[in-house]
C-alpha cells in the first residue's frame, strides 16, 4: 500500500528580496487549477482558494463589490517573463517598485493572490485602474483577517517590504487570529516574523 502524504505548507513562510523561496517548498503545497471570468487559467493553494471564495461571497453579498481572482501561483520562469515585460514597458524604477525578483516572489508559494474588481461590467485589473479603486479595496481589506488573509504590501511599509503599496495583493496565513493581530497592529509580515 502506498502512503499518501498530506500536503502541509508553512503558511508563515517569508518570501521576499532577502528570503528566496525555500528549496522544496512547492512540494508541500496542494495547488488546484482554477479559471476566472476572463478565462485566465492558473493554480492556487487549495485552502487559499477556499478562503478567497468565502471572502468573495461576503463582499459581494454585504458590500456589492464583485472581486475577481486575477492570479496566484507563478513559476520562477513566469515571474521572469513578468519582470522582463515590466522592465521593457515601464523601466527599472517602476519594475523594482512593483515586481518581485524571480525566485523571491510570494506568488511562487501559491499562498498569495491578486484580486481585481468587476465594476459596471468591466474587469479592473491593471495597476492604475486598481489604485483608482482604493476606496473599494479598503472595504475588502477590513474583512481579510476573518478569512485568514493579510494585506501583504501595506502603505507606509515600503522600506520594509521593498514593494510598493498594493491594495490588491493578499497573503493567506491560515490563522484569522494572527491575521487580525497583524492588521490591528498595522505591521507587515516581515515585522511579524521578526517578533516570533
Amino acid at each position: 500500500m502506498i502512503e499518501v502524504k498530506e500536503k502541509n505548507p508553512d503558511y508563515f513562510v517569508l518570501v521576499n528580496e532577502d528570503n528566496r523561496l525555500p528549496e522544496g517548498f512547492e512540494n508541500t503545497v496542494e495547488l488546484i487549477p482554477t479559471e476566472n471570468i476572463a478565462g485566465n487559467q492558473f493554480k492556487v493553494e487549495k485552502k487559499t482558494y477556499d478562503a478567497f471564495c468565502a471572502l468573495h461571497e461576503d463582499v459581494l453579498k454585504n458590500d456589492g463589490i464583485e472581486t475577481v481572482l486575477l492570479g496566484s501561483y507563478r513559476t520562477v520562469a513566469a515571474q521572469e517573463e513578468i519582470f522582463e515585460k515590466n522592465l521593457k514597458e515601464y523601466g527599472l524604477e517602476f519594475t523594482r517598485k512593483y515586481v518581485a525578483i524571480p525566485g523571491c516572489s510570494e506568488h511562487h508559494t501559491g499562498l498569495a493572490i491578486d484580486v481585481g474588481i468587476m465594476l459596471d461590467g468591466k474587469l479592473h485589473r491593471k495597476k492604475e485602474e486598481l489604485l483608482s479603486l482604493e476606496h473599494l479595496f479598503e472595504i475588502i481589506q477590513k474583512k481579510l483577517p476573518k478569512y485568514g488573509f493579510i494585506l501583504r504590501y501595506p502603505k507606509g511599509k515600503e522600506s520594509v517590504t521593498k514593494i510598493a503599496y498594493e491594495p490588491w495583493h493578499y497573503r493567506y496565513i491560515d490563522s484569522p487570529q494572527i491575521a487580525g493581530e497583524i492588521t490591528d497592529k498595522g505591521i507587515c509580515l516581515e515585522e511579524y516574523c521578526q517578533k516570533v
